[in-house]
């Protein structure tokens, strides 16, 4: 689509659309001669206006899809202000140290109903009859299921903590480190167990108490392992104790079967966050063998250190917490090796058939695009978002693009980063080797290991002032880890990007997610467009569709998922600045054609290098070849002349040589043999 459609004619189409005004194409064709110039061919080249040419859009309103308007529906995973930390139990200063580093004050809809679960085996001391209860949590995205099951854990290791130092308040706290993990929390991606991980840093690092100068919680020490990172570094804290551990489903089974210093025999809690996403990257065969080793280590507990968890207050058997967007049979397949009498909660009240479910402040809109206009389309969108003139608080705002795969990001990342530089630079007479150093590889990044990537965060030369990030599974860790923290405490930003940041990650302050490429599953769609309208925060999201993909709203329907049309048009007039009269087609052509032009100038890496222009498609590829057979044959014939005449003359000189000798056997003649060819038994039977 981003490459130029030649013509031999030299007249532009005459066929019109619903996107072309009286003839179409032939509205603007100056406009275009003067981009198409090549600088290996002098002749003015003609492309088809993107306006022209284009599928028939049935009419979006015949389609009779229900709308509902946002408005009226109040956040479903906003806090609820009747609720209270307190109330539920939870210790004071951990609830201060929530408010102060995390800004939480009230707790949401899902934290309203699991915290008081994880708790209600300890809220009396003298009842022990309680038992600990396994969860399975059904919540939307961003509704708070983290610190619904942090928190809980947290608590209780801080009440155990207190209740020894009270009984024994002179002697050392027999608690420490080496006790081992005492909690597993098992994440599907590297970035959702360092975000994780971060929390728990936070919420383990409390004040001073107000009932004692000494930290209570300095012994519990939170720790990750997960793929990409340094396995000795990562044996050596383990040696040490990792109190809570976070991490991936693969590392974690390698420590469990290599790391003789990992120590699981004293483990109380096993969460299994964003399980359907789990067992959707084929994690379903390591997750029954993590299962079993856990098993196995419970049975062999150091008597001396099972004294000090007798108490009431820690579960007395491991207690498994599952959480899941969705509830398909392989989540629920998984449910029944892993948990028992597990108790089912579902955090916005949702349907027990129901499988999906968004935030009800979320508006969703979806717009069906032809394919030539669906760069231009984007380009529109962003550049409404970040257009200072329309908003004051327009470089306030995150938008998250998703594309289908890591090259997709690859290449848009690099149009929307360097392709008006290139135009600036054409235009002034700028080589393009000059431009060609101005702009760095994946390679040439790669190489340069000890320095920081220029290609993961830049300035974007499409939406003036705007850095752009780029995040997929093809990047190095450490440049995953980056980009995710450097967006995440950017003001402002656009992050292209797969479906390995649609799952679990709290991006601050995301105001739209646009899905340049729809999801093939509508779990993915359902975790892509949960990155905004986080805790009642209102949010957006559009949905990019072809006209052959109408169909793909109806299955959204189908599954309580409604969006809003939005005409393309309607986009596309966002590009007109303001108090400005001018066509948006002319705009949206300009910006198509720098696309083109950028791409069409790295002729070698897309294979796109012009015949020259004196070479006859079919007679020269005819003529060439019957050249070279004849050549050939010329070739092989000389080749065996010449043999025959070393041959013979090596021959002869031996024969010179050895004619005075004695010993000589036989002539010179003789040692040739017949000087005519034989005829084969074919030839004399002709």
């Amino acid at each position: 689509n981003v490459l130029p459609e030649k013509q031999n004619s030299k007249k532009p189409s005459n066929q019109t659309n619903k996107y072309s005004n009286n003839g179409g194409g032939n509205e603007t064709p100056n406009q275009f001669n003067k981009h198409l110039n090549s600088d290996s061919n002098s002749k003015p080249q003609i492309i088809s206006s993107i306006f022209t040419c284009n599928p028939e859009i049935v009419d979006i309103h015949e389609n009779k899809v229900s709308t509902r308007n946002t408005a009226h529906y109040e956040p479903s995973n906003a806090p609820i202000n009747d609720v209270s930390f307190i109330g539920m139990g939870l210790n004071v200063d951990l609830i201060t140290n929530v408010k102060d580093k995390l800004g939480v004050e009230k707790p949401t809809n899902v934290q309203k109903k699991v915290i008081p679960i994880l708790l209600s085996s300890i809220q009396n001391n003298d009842d022990t009859s309680n038992k600990d209860i396994d969860i399975v949590l059904q919540a939307e995205t961003g509704s708070g299921k983290t610190l619904a099951y942090l928190l809980p854990i947290i608590h209780r290791l801080i009440r155990i903590t207190t209740n020894l130092q009270n009984a024994n308040p002179k002697t050392r706290s027999p608690l420490s480190r080496s006790i081992g993990t005492l909690a597993i929390i098992l994440t599907p991606t590297r970035e959702l167990a360092k975000q994780i991980l971060s929390v728990l840093e936070s919420l383990v690092n409390l004040p001073p108490s107000r009932l004692s100068d000494r930290h209570l919680t300095h012994w519990i020490v939170p720790g990750s392992v997960i793929g990409g990172e340094k396995k000795q570094s990562e044996k050596a804290r383990l040696r040490k104790g990792i109190n809570i551990l976070v991490c991936t489903p693969g590392r974690l089974l390698d420590h469990l079967s290599n790391t003789k210093s990992f120590v699981v025999d004293h483990l109380r809690w096993l969460v299994l966050d964003e399980a359907d996403r789990l067992l959707e990257l084929g994690f379903e065969e390591t997750l029954q063998k993590i299962l079993k080793i856990l098993d196995d280590r419970k049975e062999s507990v150091n008597q001396l250190k099972n004294n000090l968890l007798t108490s009431p207050i820690w579960p007395k058997k491991r207690q498994t917490i599952l959480c899941s967007a969705t509830l398909k049979d392989d989540v629920k397949r998984l449910v029944g090796y892993s948990l028992s009498n597990p108790v089912y909660v579902r955090g916005n009240d949702v349907s027990k058939g129901q499988m999906y479910s968004t935030p009800n402040q979320l508006k969703q809109t979806y717009v069906i695009t032809p394919a030539k206009l669906r760069l231009v389309t984007l380009t529109a969108i962003l550049k409404s978002i970040f257009n200072v003139e329309n908003n004051k608080n327009a470089m306030n705002h995150k938008v998250i693009v998703f594309f289908s795969c890591c090259d997709t990001v690859d290449f848009h990342f690099d149009l929307f980063v360097n392709s008006e530089n290139f135009q600036k630079n054409k235009t002034s007479n700028i080589s393009e080797n000059v431009i060609k150093l101005n702009m760095d590889t994946d390679e040439e990044y790669h190489r340069e290991s000890n320095s920081k990537s220029k290609e993961l965060r830049f300035l974007s030369t499409v939406i003036p002032k705007v850095r752009l990030f780029k995040l997929h599974g093809d990047l190095l860790q450490r440049d995953r880890t980056t980009t995710f923290d450097e967006f995440s405490k950017s003001k402002s930003g656009i992050l292209f990007c797969t479906d390995v940041a649609a799952r679990g990650l709290d991006l601050p302050n995301v105001a739209k997610i646009i899905q340049y490429d729809p999801p093939t599953d509508l779990k993915d769609y359902v975790h892509r467009v949960g990155r905004t309208a986080r805790l009642g925060k209102k949010g957006d999201a559009i949905l990019f569709l072809l006209p052959s993909e109408i169909e793909y709203i109806h299955v959204l329907k189908s599954h309580e998922i409604h969006a809003e049309p939005v005409q393309v048009e309607t986009l596309l007039e966002n590009l007109v600045p303001i108090n400005e009269n001018k066509d948006y087609k002319v705009i949206a052509t300009d910006i198509q054609l720098g696309f083109e032009n950028y791409v069409y100038s790295d002729t070698k890496g897309f294979g796109l290098r012009e015949a020259p222009s004196n070479i006859n498609s079919s007679n020269s590829k005819t003529d060439l070849n019957s050249s070279n057979s004849k050549n050939m044959k010329m070739k092989k014939t000389n080749e065996k002349r010449l043999d025959a005449k070393l041959r013979n003359l090596s021959l002869k000189r031996m024969a010179e040589e050895d004619a005075n000798n004695e010993f000589t056997i036989g002539s010179y003649s003789s040692l040739l043999g017949p000087t005519t060819k034989r005829k084969r038994k074919s030839d004399q039977i002709k």
